[in-house]
């Protein structure tokens, strides 16, 4: 009996502590989870694309200095260049998320809002535009030459948007998609903090901004199939490939190198995004803005050496986690030009050959 009585009283105070005991415990988070989180944010805090969801690997330091010291070979110019190896993670940033002019650099980002539009049944590749009077721009293109009230299908107002960069193409779709506030709003999700649209095209001013960081996120995206379906990515590419102005990132790429490519010219500014597939396989999304007094030719050369210098980086043989390269390949700095032929065409994933629109 004494045993019995002792036995209840025991389970009655165990029981009463583990009472107590059970919620706090509950409630309290894992040790594990704690230690999870803090390194989370820390990150995020310093990661260049934390707010784009996607997060870049190691950064090649090195070649970063390699381009700097090409800049300091053209004083008066100021280059913001990203770069990110779609294979390894591994990028480059030069004042990559520096806000610059866009000028018609812009027009990328505009192509894929579009495209996402048309993914989601709101627009259509056939769909009919009408030019008017309030969309005409001077610039490039032709468009504005054309007679008003005539109706284009969407898709050859697109491809004139990027292949002649034509600027009545590009505010027509800018229009069609709800105007600068609804297209910035979609920049902003998706992670592009400088880019924004303020005036029509041609904004010879460079009110429109972008960065050369918020460009090769775009393209990395794009190339991950994130934005855009297979298809659409595909017509994005093919579009973007056949670019009348080759003479910057295509044309220092080199023989056998795919580039899709678009490029931006105004007075203040010289620019061109492009995702290049190199001869040796690597794959690769490039901005290079550069910041001019007058419509500085020299603008041009630089671009061209920063692409010869990261091609050259891109197909050699060289672990790119390492933290310092080989005496032979810091020599080589660019002087070599390439000879710029055309490159091979890109098809669109669904076998549609798109049309260069004429006129």
């Amino acid at each position: 009996m004494r045993l019995l009585i002792l036995g209840i009283g025991v389970a009655a105070i165990v029981g009463t502590v583990l009472s107590v005991l059970g919620p706090t415990e509950a409630d309290a988070p894992t040790p594990g989870a704690l230690t999870q989180a803090e390194p989370e944010r820390s990150q995020s805090s310093s990661n260049p694309r934390a707010n784009s969801g996607l997060s870049w690997n190691t950064e090649l330091t090195y070649l970063a200095a390699d381009l700097e010291s090409l800049s300091a070979l053209t004083p008066g110019l100021t280059q913001a260049t990203f770069m990110v190896d779609l294979d390894t993670g591994d990028y480059v940033d030069v004042n990559g998320s520096t806000p610059v002019p866009a000028a018609s650099t812009i027009k990328v980002p505009i192509l894929v809002a579009l495209l996402q539009a048309i993914d989601a049944g709101q627009v259509t590749l056939d769909q009919g535009l009408t030019l008017r009077q309030q969309d005409l721009a001077g610039g490039s293109g032709e468009l504005r030459e054309q007679p008003l009230d005539t109706q284009y299908p969407v898709l050859e107002v697109a491809t004139q948007m990027i292949v002649s960069s034509d600027n009545t193409a590009t505010n027509m779709i800018i229009e069609l998609l709800g105007g600068a506030t609804a297209l910035n709003q979609q920049f902003r999700q998706w992670g592009l903090s400088a880019t924004v649209i303020r005036s029509p095209l041609p904004d010879l001013g460079g009110t429109n901004t972008t960065s050369a960081q918020d460009l090769v996120t775009l393209m990395a995206r794009v190339n991950q199939g994130e934005l855009l379906s297979l298809r659409s990515r595909d017509r994005l590419l093919a579009i973007m490939q056949r670019t009348d102005n080759r003479s910057l990132i295509p044309s220092a790429a080199g023989n056998g190198a795919i580039v899709a490519n678009k490029t931006g010219d105004i007075k203040s500014l010289l620019g061109d995004v492009a995702l290049v597939d190199t001869r040796s396989g690597k794959r690769y999304a490039l901005a290079i803005l550069v910041q001019r007094p007058d419509n500085d030719g020299r603008a041009g050369e630089l671009i061209r050496r920063i692409t010869e210098r990261v091609q050259q980086e891109m197909t050699q043989a060289v672990s790119t986690t390492e933290t310092t390269v080989p005496e032979e390949a810091r020599d080589a700095t660019g002087d070599t030009r390439f000879d710029g032929e055309a490159t091979p065409s890109l098809s669109p994933g669904d076998g549609t050959d798109l049309q260069v629109p004429q006129g």
